[in-house]
């Protein structure tokens, strides 16, 4: 199915609402593709194409659910393992050895790695070798850290911080095989070297984890906002807003806990954690995993929940000077790779909201 630029999708969403039979025949072609896309010939795609398949196959679900979760995870069945989380309740106290911290300024806008001796490493140029503290060697280069460590003798866990700024995304693959995708404006607090019984790491803001799979050494991954605790498999992490934390899972088990309440999560589904709220068992979004082709998907989306996005996505403060404007709803897609003038250009397109800069700030009234 063909790729329509952001200005046509809005367009394409105007014109279902001013013609609903449009909408219906529509839907109809979106059944018509799934059933197609499901054949094993067309499922013979490379990798990049697969994470695109795994959106079609959850969208999917909803217009063939006689079917069942089967068939929506049919794609991802073979890559992603059977594993079970213990997400802790909000007053679970973090390891002393793994810590929340602002050592990094949230507004650096500088891509960069600060080492357990407080040393700073700039990562904003590729590099094929960088030998830091202890003799470990780092490669940064394709938007992603490696590294391999000598010693691997010592007991002390030393942990460092990675934070990617405004505007990037990363990746990084930890010492036991784990790959770890970091969204814009997040820290993460790792060793160079996992020891002892836990493989434990610290995430402030959003992640997609694929955890190496070790049945005797739990990976855990603390937050601001409790714990998971995975025995090897792939979900998305986010923390951004404070006193929240939502897991969203594709395929596997999930057991999250409270002091009195303990909820068991099927595939495709999503649980959040609201400070003093509880928690709250819904449907997994598939544009919560979108982030990762640099896309976020809006859905009827107030303008006052966009402005949470623009800075860490742009790096630009953003304020919004008509109440009335903050209220209105906005459906459509930023790209980050796009300037995020198109973006503007879109919403004022669709929603009459016009933007300009005062003193570095962007103001939308």
């Amino acid at each position: 199915m063909g790729v329509i630029n952001e200005t046509d999708e809005q367009l394409l969403q105007n014109a279902f609402k001013e013609y609903p039979a449009l909408k219906t025949e529509f839907e109809q072609l979106q059944q018509e593709y799934a059933i197609w896309s499901s054949e094993p010939a067309i499922q013979q795609l490379d990798s990049e194409a697969d994470f695109a398949l795994i959106e079609d196959k959850l969208k999917s679900r909803k217009l063939r659910k006689r079917n069942g979760l089967a068939l929506s995870m049919l794609l991802v069945a073979a890559s992603i393992t059977a594993f079970v989380i213990f997400i802790y309740p909000l007053f679970t106290n973090h390891p002393d050895k793994i810590k929340s911290g602002q050592d990094v300024a949230i507004n650096n806008t500088t891509l960069q790695l600060q080492l357990s001796n407080g040393e700073i490493v700039d990562l904003s140029a590729p590099q094929d070798s960088i030998t830091v503290n202890g003799g470990t060697q780092l490669k940064n280069r394709n938007n992603s850290l490696t590294y391999s460590t000598k010693d691997k003798t010592n007991t002390t866990e030393q942990v460092n911080k990675l934070w990617v700024p405004p505007g990037m995304d990363y990746h990084i693959t930890l010492s036991d095989g784990t790959l770890i995708f970091l969204n814009s404006a997040t820290s993460l607090r790792f060793p160079f070297h996992f020891t002892g019984n836990t493989r434990e790491v610290f995430v402030d803001g959003e992640a997609y984890l694929q955890v190496a799979k070790d049945q005797n050494r739990p990976f855990i991954l603390h937050t601001p906002n409790g714990a998971v605790q995975v025995l090897g498999t792939s979900f998305n992490v986010n923390t951004y807003d404070p006193g929240l934390i939502k897991v969203s899972l594709v395929e596997g088990a999930v057991s999250f806990a409270t002091a009195n309440k303990q909820t068991i999560l099927k595939p495709g589904q999503a649980i959040t954690y609201l400070e003093n709220k509880g928690t709250m068992l819904t449907a997994l979004n598939e544009n919560d995993l979108l982030w990762i082709k640099g896309r976020y998907k809006l859905d009827n989306t107030s303008m006052s929940e966009i402005t949470k996005v623009l800075p860490r996505w742009y790096g630009v403060k953003v304020v919004i000077d008509n109440p009335a404007t903050a209220r209105k709803k906005f459906t459509g897609t930023i790209l980050k790779a796009e300037p995020i003038q198109e973006f503007l250009d879109a919403i004022k397109l669709t929603t009459g909201a016009e933007s300009y800069y005062k003193d570095g700030v962007l103001h939308i009234r």
